[in-house]
């Protein structure tokens, strides 16, 4: 993202009321549009998205400032002036297709013990790199959790190019945590984990 500019809106037809939470995008994909506008920055779901005939993509959204006024709108997709984040953790990267040996693995129900105890927390993140698809790829490590026998798991966001959008898009993981496939960026492994 080379600079926060406002996004550009579009005059499409919006839905009268709020549809259904079950019918939006974000209640299938966790899909978190944040954007800049009237200078200020904000997060919101994304409800809807559609290609226009140009060839660009439109995303229905919330836009709430300036205050009072929350309103559903319709924003051009913009790599440059906006960013996506999956929240949810089953949508997957196209990078994690081509999973390789050595890649970080994904915590399964056999690392839930690792849950029980209170995180440490880094606000708002650590730089890390988390090796998957057999390579190395920025991130930011959100918490660390221990269990039992030495075992934990690290909950970072990984940022992967998606190609359908064109763009570094963050994505939400809980890994087995492993030195040798999360490591820090600019600082020791003592201060990361």
């Amino acid at each position: 993202m080379r600079e926060w500019r406002d996004a550009e809106e579009v005059a499409l037809p919006v839905p009268d009321q709020m549809p259904d939470w079950r019918d939006i995008e974000f209640a299938r994909s966790g899909l978190t549009l944040t954007l800049q506008r009237a200078g200020r920055r904000q997060k919101t779901q994304v409800l809807e998205y559609c290609a226009r005939p140009d060839g660009s993509r439109v995303l229905l959204v919330i836009v709430d400032w300036p205050r009072p006024t929350i309103r559903m709108a319709w924003v051009v997709w913009d790599p440059d002036r906006m960013s996506l984040h999956y929240t949810e953790r089953h949508v997957p990267a196209t990078v994690e297709a081509t999973a390789q040996d050595g890649d970080a693995v994904i915590a399964g129900d056999d690392m839930l013990d690792c849950f029980h105890g209170r995180p440490v927390s880094y606000w708002p993140h650590r730089a890390v790199e988390v090796r998957v698809g057999g390579c190395w790829h920025e991130g930011g490590l959100r918490a660390h959790f221990n269990g039992p026998g030495g075992r934990s798991v690290a909950w970072v966001q990984p940022r992967f190019y998606e190609p359908e959008w064109r763009a570094m898009v963050a994505f939400s993981r809980h890994y087995v945590w492993d030195p040798a496939t999360i490591r820090p960026r600019g600082g020791d492994l003592a201060e990361q984990a």
